[in-house]
Protein backbone atom coordinates (compact mmCIF):
# COMPACT_ATOMS: atom_id res chain seq x y z
CA UNK A 1 0.00 0.00 0.00
CA UNK A 2 0.97 3.63 -0.38
CA UNK A 3 3.90 4.41 1.90
CA UNK A 4 2.69 7.89 2.97
CA UNK A 5 3.02 8.07 6.75
CA UNK A 6 -0.01 10.40 7.08
CA UNK A 7 -2.25 7.43 6.31
CA UNK A 8 -0.71 4.77 8.56
CA UNK A 9 -3.23 3.01 10.77
CA UNK A 10 -1.76 1.24 13.80
CA UNK A 11 -4.73 1.47 16.18
CA UNK A 12 -5.63 -2.20 16.63
CA UNK A 13 -9.13 -1.36 17.82
CA UNK A 14 -9.77 0.28 14.46
CA UNK A 15 -8.16 -2.62 12.61
CA UNK A 16 -10.41 -5.11 14.42
CA UNK A 17 -13.45 -2.92 13.81
CA UNK A 18 -12.60 -2.85 10.10
CA UNK A 19 -12.64 -6.65 10.00
CA UNK A 20 -15.92 -6.77 11.93
CA UNK A 21 -17.66 -4.19 9.76
CA UNK A 22 -16.22 -5.08 6.35
CA UNK A 23 -15.51 -8.78 6.60
CA UNK A 24 -15.37 -9.63 2.88
CA UNK A 25 -11.72 -10.44 2.20
CA UNK A 26 -9.23 -11.78 -0.33
CA UNK A 27 -6.94 -14.61 0.77
CA UNK A 28 -3.66 -14.56 -1.19
CA UNK A 29 -1.14 -17.38 -1.18
CA UNK A 30 2.14 -17.75 -3.04
CA UNK A 31 2.21 -21.48 -3.73
CA UNK A 32 4.53 -23.83 -5.55
CA UNK A 33 2.25 -23.36 -8.57
CA UNK A 34 2.15 -19.56 -8.37
CA UNK A 35 -0.17 -17.03 -6.72
CA UNK A 36 -3.67 -18.19 -5.67
CA UNK A 37 -6.49 -15.91 -4.53
CA UNK A 38 -9.87 -16.74 -2.94
CA UNK A 39 -12.62 -14.36 -1.84
CA UNK A 40 -14.30 -15.14 1.45
CA UNK A 41 -16.02 -13.74 4.55
CA UNK A 42 -13.94 -13.45 7.70
CA UNK A 43 -14.77 -13.19 11.40
CA UNK A 44 -12.70 -12.30 14.43
CA UNK A 45 -12.07 -15.45 16.45
CA UNK A 46 -12.83 -13.44 19.60
CA UNK A 47 -16.45 -13.21 18.43
CA UNK A 48 -16.99 -16.94 17.79
CA UNK A 49 -17.30 -19.86 20.19
CA UNK A 50 -16.05 -23.10 18.64
CA UNK A 51 -16.99 -26.59 19.87
CA UNK A 52 -13.30 -27.42 20.41
CA UNK A 53 -12.66 -24.26 22.42
CA UNK A 54 -10.51 -21.23 21.71
CA UNK A 55 -7.94 -23.15 19.68
CA UNK A 56 -4.15 -23.17 19.90
CA UNK A 57 -2.18 -19.97 20.10
CA UNK A 58 -0.49 -18.95 16.90
CA UNK A 59 3.23 -18.40 16.43
CA UNK A 60 4.71 -15.50 18.32
CA UNK A 61 5.20 -12.39 16.24
CA UNK A 62 8.86 -11.79 15.43
CA UNK A 63 10.39 -8.42 16.37
CA UNK A 64 10.21 -6.00 13.45
CA UNK A 65 13.43 -4.43 12.08
CA UNK A 66 13.55 -0.66 11.85
CA UNK A 67 14.34 -0.92 8.12
CA UNK A 68 14.06 -3.63 5.50
CA UNK A 69 16.77 -5.03 3.24
CA UNK A 70 16.38 -2.09 0.83
CA UNK A 71 16.85 0.48 3.59
CA UNK A 72 13.16 1.48 3.61
CA UNK A 73 11.37 2.05 6.93
CA UNK A 74 9.53 -1.06 8.10
CA UNK A 75 5.94 -0.97 6.81
CA UNK A 76 4.45 -3.49 9.23
CA UNK A 77 3.04 -3.54 12.74
CA UNK A 78 2.82 -6.57 15.00
CA UNK A 79 -0.38 -7.25 16.97
CA UNK A 80 -0.07 -6.18 20.58
CA UNK A 81 -2.65 -8.85 21.49
CA UNK A 82 -3.34 -12.13 19.67
CA UNK A 83 -5.22 -11.41 16.43
CA UNK A 84 -6.91 -14.51 15.02
CA UNK A 85 -9.40 -14.73 12.15
CA UNK A 86 -11.84 -17.43 11.13
CA UNK A 87 -13.33 -18.21 7.74
CA UNK A 88 -14.17 -21.09 5.44
CA UNK A 89 -13.02 -22.12 1.99
CA UNK A 90 -14.98 -24.02 -0.62
CA UNK A 91 -13.17 -27.24 -1.37
CA UNK A 92 -10.69 -27.82 -2.98
CA UNK A 93 -9.39 -24.27 -2.41
CA UNK A 94 -7.56 -25.39 0.73
CA UNK A 95 -5.45 -27.63 -1.53
CA UNK A 96 -4.87 -24.88 -4.08
CA UNK A 97 -3.68 -22.54 -1.30
CA UNK A 98 -1.45 -25.33 0.05
CA UNK A 99 -2.68 -24.69 3.59
CA UNK A 100 -0.30 -26.57 5.90
CA UNK A 101 -0.01 -24.40 9.00
CA UNK A 102 3.49 -23.18 8.14
CA UNK A 103 3.21 -21.16 4.92
CA UNK A 104 2.64 -17.41 5.27
CA UNK A 105 -0.60 -16.17 3.70
CA UNK A 106 -1.95 -12.67 3.11
CA UNK A 107 -5.54 -11.63 3.85
CA UNK A 108 -6.76 -8.29 2.46
CA UNK A 109 -9.79 -6.60 4.03
CA UNK A 110 -11.10 -3.42 2.41
CA UNK A 111 -13.29 -0.88 4.09
CA UNK A 112 -15.06 1.97 2.30
CA UNK A 113 -13.32 3.37 -0.77
CA UNK A 114 -14.25 5.82 -3.49
CA UNK A 115 -13.23 8.35 -6.12
CA UNK A 116 -12.34 11.89 -5.06
CA UNK A 117 -12.73 14.55 -7.76
CA UNK A 118 -10.31 17.49 -7.84
CA UNK A 119 -13.37 19.64 -8.51
CA UNK A 120 -14.36 19.17 -4.88
CA UNK A 121 -11.20 20.74 -3.47
CA UNK A 122 -12.06 24.35 -4.26
CA UNK A 123 -8.63 25.20 -5.65
CA UNK A 124 -6.54 24.55 -8.77
CA UNK A 125 -4.40 22.93 -10.00
CA UNK A 126 -5.38 19.61 -8.41
CA UNK A 127 -5.62 16.01 -9.52
CA UNK A 128 -8.07 13.22 -8.65
CA UNK A 129 -7.42 10.42 -6.20
CA UNK A 130 -9.17 7.62 -4.34
CA UNK A 131 -9.74 7.57 -0.59
CA UNK A 132 -9.93 4.21 1.14
CA UNK A 133 -9.44 2.16 4.28
CA UNK A 134 -7.74 -1.25 4.05
CA UNK A 135 -5.65 -3.70 6.03
CA UNK A 136 -3.22 -6.38 4.84
CA UNK A 137 -2.97 -9.19 7.39
CA UNK A 138 -0.16 -11.76 7.22
CA UNK A 139 0.06 -15.05 9.06
CA UNK A 140 -0.22 -18.80 9.05
CA UNK A 141 -3.43 -20.68 8.30
CA UNK A 142 -4.65 -23.99 9.70
CA UNK A 143 -7.62 -26.17 8.76
CA UNK A 144 -10.44 -26.81 11.24
CA UNK A 145 -12.20 -30.09 11.90
CA UNK A 146 -15.76 -30.74 10.69
CA UNK A 147 -17.58 -29.48 13.79
CA UNK A 148 -15.52 -26.31 14.14
CA UNK A 149 -15.94 -25.70 10.39
CA UNK A 150 -19.70 -26.00 10.75
CA UNK A 151 -19.63 -23.61 13.71
CA UNK A 152 -17.70 -21.02 11.67
CA UNK A 153 -20.24 -21.26 8.86
CA UNK A 154 -23.07 -20.91 11.37
CA UNK A 155 -21.45 -17.87 12.98
CA UNK A 156 -21.01 -16.30 9.53
CA UNK A 157 -24.68 -16.81 8.74
CA UNK A 158 -25.66 -15.31 12.10
CA UNK A 159 -23.41 -12.29 11.55
CA UNK A 160 -24.94 -11.34 8.22
CA UNK A 161 -28.51 -12.46 8.83
CA UNK A 162 -28.80 -10.47 12.06
CA UNK A 163 -30.13 -7.26 10.39
CA UNK A 164 -32.80 -9.14 8.43
CA UNK A 165 -36.44 -8.88 9.61
CA UNK A 166 -36.70 -12.69 9.84
CA UNK A 167 -33.12 -14.01 10.18
CA UNK A 168 -32.37 -17.48 8.84
CA UNK A 169 -30.09 -19.54 11.08
CA UNK A 170 -28.35 -22.85 10.50
CA UNK A 171 -30.76 -24.73 12.82
CA UNK A 172 -33.60 -23.53 10.57
CA UNK A 173 -32.09 -25.48 7.66
CA UNK A 174 -30.15 -28.08 9.66
CA UNK A 175 -30.70 -31.06 7.37
CA UNK A 176 -29.75 -29.21 4.20
CA UNK A 177 -26.85 -27.36 5.86
CA UNK A 178 -25.36 -30.61 7.20
CA UNK A 179 -25.55 -32.22 3.74
CA UNK A 180 -23.66 -29.45 1.97
CA UNK A 181 -21.25 -28.51 4.80
CA UNK A 182 -18.57 -31.06 3.73
CA UNK A 183 -18.13 -29.01 0.56
CA UNK A 184 -16.33 -26.36 2.63
CA UNK A 185 -13.66 -26.37 5.31
CA UNK A 186 -13.08 -23.89 8.12
CA UNK A 187 -9.77 -22.10 8.51
CA UNK A 188 -8.07 -20.24 11.34
CA UNK A 189 -5.50 -17.54 10.57
CA UNK A 190 -3.01 -16.36 13.20
CA UNK A 191 -1.89 -12.85 12.26
CA UNK A 192 1.79 -12.17 12.91
CA UNK A 193 2.10 -8.80 11.15
CA UNK A 194 -0.14 -6.33 9.37
CA UNK A 195 -0.13 -3.14 7.34
CA UNK A 196 -3.17 -0.86 7.53
CA UNK A 197 -3.91 2.47 5.88
CA UNK A 198 -6.74 4.95 6.21
CA UNK A 199 -6.33 7.40 3.30
CA UNK A 200 -8.94 10.01 4.19
CA UNK A 201 -7.54 13.36 2.99
CA UNK A 202 -5.36 13.82 6.08
CA UNK A 203 -2.87 15.68 3.86
CA UNK A 204 -5.48 18.32 3.01
CA UNK A 205 -6.50 21.34 5.10
CA UNK A 206 -9.56 20.76 7.26
CA UNK A 207 -11.84 22.91 5.11
CA UNK A 208 -10.85 20.93 1.98
CA UNK A 209 -11.44 17.59 3.70
CA UNK A 210 -14.83 18.91 4.85
CA UNK A 211 -15.76 19.75 1.25
CA UNK A 212 -14.74 16.26 0.14
CA UNK A 213 -16.88 14.70 2.87
CA UNK A 214 -19.89 16.79 1.82
CA UNK A 215 -19.41 15.77 -1.81
CA UNK A 216 -19.20 12.11 -0.83
CA UNK A 217 -22.50 12.52 0.98
CA UNK A 218 -24.37 14.19 -1.88
CA UNK A 219 -22.63 13.89 -5.26
CA UNK A 220 -25.02 12.36 -7.85
CA UNK A 221 -22.27 10.19 -9.38
CA UNK A 222 -19.77 9.41 -6.64
CA UNK A 223 -21.68 9.65 -3.37
CA UNK A 224 -20.46 7.13 -0.79
CA UNK A 225 -22.02 7.71 2.65
CA UNK A 226 -19.80 5.09 4.30
CA UNK A 227 -16.63 6.76 3.07
CA UNK A 228 -17.99 10.18 4.04
CA UNK A 229 -18.65 8.86 7.55
CA UNK A 230 -15.08 7.51 7.75
CA UNK A 231 -13.77 10.93 6.70
CA UNK A 232 -15.86 12.71 9.33
CA UNK A 233 -14.61 10.31 12.00
CA UNK A 234 -11.05 11.06 10.86
CA UNK A 235 -11.73 14.79 11.00
CA UNK A 236 -12.96 14.37 14.57
CA UNK A 237 -9.61 12.77 15.45
CA UNK A 238 -7.61 15.72 14.11
CA UNK A 239 -6.08 18.12 16.62
CA UNK A 240 -8.12 21.29 17.03
CA UNK A 241 -6.89 23.91 14.58
CA UNK A 242 -5.07 26.79 16.13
Amino acid sequence: MIHTTDYVLTDEVRVRDLVREHGWASLVSVTDDGPVVSHLPVLLADDVRLPSGAGPAGPAAAPRPARDARGLPDRFATPAAPLTLLSHLGRPDELLHQVDGTREHLLVVEGPYGYVSPGWYGYSPAVPTWNYVAVHLYGTVELLDAEDSYAVMGATVDRYEAPMPEPVTMPDVEGYARRIAPGAVGIRMHVTRYQAKAKLSQDKPREVAERVAVALEHDPHYAHPGLAAAMRAELARRPTDG
